[in-house]
């Protein structure tokens, strides 16, 4: 009889192929336990490595950070200070990061400059990058000029989470600026008393035309009066003439003295034709002395210009000066200058020429250089002060040659303040 014919064997049986394909499973599952853990170790480790990597980084980043010269630091929306390295709390003055940390910005900027950086602000968490030149106030009360650069900076999914600023302290550079501005006015107030030497012969000739007439008409009134043979008419009519001239030499005075004036004026709204009026009163001697002819076409409307009127009325004397003195080869009668203003785009332009020789070929490039000159007694700085002035109010002077007949044409410009006379 089989042994399979027994239950109790197929039971056994039953148990063995059970027990087998439990073994089987739980090597299966061992196995693969096993190959999850290696799978989970590395990627543990590779976690660890790149968390160690990335820790790394941050910590080159902040030392980099840290040894930076200039202020680095991030703020909010709302101007909230978030972080800050050592390099900006030593421009602020503070001790320690928890004295600037958490507070914010505006409370740092010196009044006049916040509305300026919040619009920076603005932009900047809008997306734009921005720079701006600005005053704070340290903890300790002192001032101080910034330059700062801002920049957004962004999360994983692009969106502005703050403001990156890198801010340098320019106050050093300001202060030289200041200094230059100053030697700049004292070269300019010192070119404007040489233009007055120069002029000296001429100006006194046409004060004493004035002053001669009125020691005339002074005179006729005493012999009229001394002798009873003048009537009321008479008399009134000769110190009217004595009012006229005395008048006329108190403008010209009256000039003189501002055009030479130390002090500036501040730059204002003015009036660009006035302006140039007022210097053709200063430079009518020499003008007339010269015999040369003088024609005005002047725009019918200009609006004001933004300037020092000083300034500019130097840069349009030293122009006319160079004109009429660049025509003494010219036959007389032939001594044209000419002044045109015009405006577009927000420019003002004013135009001076003449009827001179012009200039050779190699001397064109040297007209703006220091202490050129084409004049035997000339300084050659001039232009070139002419030149930084119109600069320093935003413009430009350039010059050309006529097209159509000899001479020189110069050509200056400066903003309008869109405001008509």
């Amino acid at each position: 009889m089989s042994l399979f014919g027994y239950p109790s064997v197929w039971v056994v049986v039953a148990a063995l192929a059970g027990l087998t394909g439990l073994v089987v499973y739980v090597t299966r599952l061992n196995w693969r336990l096993e190959h999850s853990k290696r799978v989970l170790e590395n990627e543990i480790s590779e976690r660890r490595r790149a968390e160690e990597q990335l820790a790394d980084k941050e910590n080159r980043l902040r030392q980099i950070i840290a040894s930076e010269p200039e202020c680095v630091k991030l703020q909010t929306l709302d101007g909230v200070l978030l972080e800050m390295n050592p390099a900006g709390l030593a421009l602020l003055e503070a001790s320690r990061a928890g004295d600037i940390i958490g507070t914010s910005v505006y409370d740092m900027i010196a009044p006049e400059f916040r509305d300026a950086y919040r619009d920076l602000t603005h932009r900047v968490f809008a997306g734009e990058s921005g720079v701006m030149e600005f005053q704070i106030v340290s903890l300790k009360g002192r001032r101080r000029w910034m330059e700062t650069h801002a920049v957004p900076l962004r999360d994983a999914r692009g969106r502005v989470v703050s403001l990156l600023g890198i801010t340098r302290d320019i106050t050093a550079r300001k202060h030289a600026e200041d200094e230059v501005r100053l030697h700049y006015r004292e070269l300019a107030h010192a070119a404007r008393i040489n233009t007055m030497g120069e002029m000296a012969s001429g100006l006194a000739h046409e004060l004493n035309q004035p002053l001669a007439a009125i020691a005339n008409y002074s005179r006729g009134c005493l012999h009229r009066i001394r002798s009873g043979g003048g009537t009321v008419g008479d008399l009134t009519q000769a110190i009217e003439q004595v009012c006229t001239q005395a008048e006329r030499a108190g403008d010209i005075i009256k000039s003189l003295r501002r055009f030479v004036n130390k002090e500036d004026s501040p730059r204002l709204p003015q009036d660009l034709h006035a302006i140039i009026r007022e210097t053709l009163v200063i430079a009518a001697p020499e003008i007339n002395m010269h015999g040369v002819d003088v024609k005005l076409d002047l725009a019918e409307t200009m609006p004001r210009v933004y300037c020092n009127a000083i300034q500019i009325e130097q840069v349009v004397l030293n122009l006319v000066r160079n004109a009429v003195e660049a025509m003494d080869e010219v036959e007389p009668g032939q001594r044209n200058l000419a002044i045109r203003t015009w405006h577009a785009d927000g420019i003002a332009t004013v135009e001076v020429s003449d009827t001179g020789p012009g200039l050779p070929g190699e001397m064109r490039n040297q007209v703006f250089e220091p202490f050129f000159t084409t004049k035997a007694a000339g300084m050659g700085m001039g232009l070139p002060i002419c030149r930084s002035i119109l600069e320093a109010h935003g413009g430009t002077l350039t010059f050309a040659m006529q097209e159509d007949r000899p001479g020189l044409v110069f050509r200056f410009t400066l903003g309008l303040t869109g405001e008509a006379w």
